[in-house]
C-alpha cells in the first residue's frame, strides 16, 4: 500500500493540512507504522491531524 501524499497541496490521503510541520508529522507517523503492516485509512489520517491540533492547543494554554 502506498500514501496517496500531495507535498504541494499538503495533503495526505485527501486530507489538508494548515502547515507542512504538521503535515509531515503525520506522514512520519504513518509511514514508520506502514513498514510494521499497518494500512492507514482516511479516518486514521484525520485523527491523526485532530491529535496534533489539540496537543498544539493544550501547549499554548499552558
Amino acid at each position: 500500500m502506498s500514501l496517496n501524499i500531495d507535498k504541494s497541496k499538503l495533503t495526505i490521503m485527501g486530507v489538508q493540512f494548515d502547515s507542512q510541520k504538521d503535515f509531515k508529522s503525520v506522514w512520519y507517523v504513518l509511514s514508520t507504522n506502514m513498514i510494521e503492516g499497518w494500512e492507514p485509512e482516511k479516518h486514521d489520517v484525520e485523527e491523526m491531524k485532530q491529535y496534533i491540533i489539540r496537543k498544539k492547543e493544550q501547549l499554548h494554554r499552558g
